[in-house]
């Protein structure tokens, strides 16, 4: 299943009380970035040789890595342009990119990246106004997104780095990233200095209103009248947690039960990231951590017009959601309790014989205990 333009990280699925970072962290595998090279570059008008120097970077000049993750770059191939500084040109949400310096001011420069088996050539022509001066030059790199979304095991690729100065080939590079899984999601990013930079938002990227899993839950729920219709709003609090229960019902059938798996498929010291499955996985496999069994909920409610939030706090996440259209009335749900315990086989299969029928069955009994109001 691939990420789609639709669960990228501008959403509007609330990030409520977004304390902290998932204990599910993992540490130790990076390499120290290529020394910066001293290469030759075009001639000045006098007929003297002037020299430029030039390195390749990832993601950002702060932070050291060697790793990209496909789950961020389709995230953020839709999010809108940040603001950059004077010295940054190019694409805003860059993965790949160069810093040079020239001596000489109004420098034409050209860069092109190629990644193998994930890109096309990707060429980007700017001018450095000044001399003597750093610029972060930022190509934006064709991915074959159909290929990232396709990762699910970390492998190695190359990068290719060639630069040209005032129409002059001054150099190329190489250099070995490694490719995470398209299902591991970095939370945190730790800079050279020791800051830590919250990317706990690409959690929501996961959010898939579209999947096809939603409508064969939604059409489980009514075969089994949990719910005589889907609403939302337009039914009243009590009808729209109603809602959310024929969807908890739904997927205590199916037998999906909390899994604490979150290992991604690879380690770094400097990249804090987690495994998130995709929604058909949850339901497939039938397992779910807190962070899998909230993303689920909330693509379902967002399905359902009824507005979802992801609460993350230390260690743990779970889900929230109002019950009102005002946002007045919030409900939180533990999902991890959804298979704690699960249903006999007979309830499996019942099927509620009279509209608030479900009022008396094992699956209601258990709802109320992962609620908080």
């Amino acid at each position: 299943m691939a990420l789609v333009s639709g669960i990228c990280a501008q959403r509007t699925v609330a990030m409520v009380a977004l304390v902290g970072a998932l204990l599910h962290t993992t540490h130790a595998w990076s390499q120290a970035p290529l020394e910066s090279r001293t290469v030759l570059s075009a001639e000045r008008p006098t007929g003297e040789v002037a020299r430029a120097t030039w390195r390749p970077i990832i993601h950002s000049t702060s932070i050291d890595t060697d790793e990209i993750f496909p789950s961020e770059i389709l995230a953020m191939a839709t999010r809108a342009a940040r603001p950059t500084s004077p010295t940054y040109l190019g694409d805003p949400n860059g993965v790949f990119g160069i810093v040079v310096t020239s001596p000489t001011p109004n420098a034409r420069v050209q860069v092109t990246i190629t990644v193998d088996r994930l890109s096309e050539v990707s060429t980007f022509d700017t001018t450095l106004p000044d001399a003597n001066r750093a610029y972060e030059i930022w190509p934006t790199i064709r991915f074959d997104m159909r290929a990232l979304a396709a990762i699910r095991e970390a492998f190695p690729a190359t990068a290719h780095f060639t630069v040209s100065v005032d129409g002059v080939q001054v150099g190329q590079q190489s250099q070995t990233v490694r490719v995470r899984s398209v299902n591991d999601v970095p939370f945190v990013y730790v800079t050279k200095n020791g800051q830590h930079i919250d990317l706990s938002y690409m959690f929501a990227a996961f959010v898939n209103e579209n999947s096809p899993i939603i409508d064969k839950i939604l059409r489980d729920a009514l075969a089994v009248n949990a719910v005589q219709s889907f609403k939302g709003y337009q039914g009243t609090p009590q009808e729209v947690t109603r809602e959310v229960f024929a969807v908890w019902n739904v997927l205590q059938r199916r037998r999906v039960k909390y899994s604490s798996i979150t290992q991604p498929s690879g380690q770094s010291r400097n990249v804090y990231s987690q495994h998130v499955r995709f929604l058909d996985e949850v339901v497939d496999n039938q397992q779910a951590n807190c962070v899998d069994g909230s993303v689920l909920f909330a693509s379902v409610l967002y399905k359902l017009g009824i507005y979802p939030a992801l609460v993350l706090v230390p260690g743990h996440m779970f889900v929230g959601f109002f019950a009102d259209k005002q946002r007045r009335q919030p409900v939180f749900l533990e999902t991890t309790l959804i298979g704690n315990p699960g249903l006999t086989g007979l309830q499996e299969t019942w099927k509620f014989m009279t509209d608030d029928g479900y009022l008396a069955s094992r699956s209601y009994e258990l709802f109320p205990r992962a609620v908080a109001v």
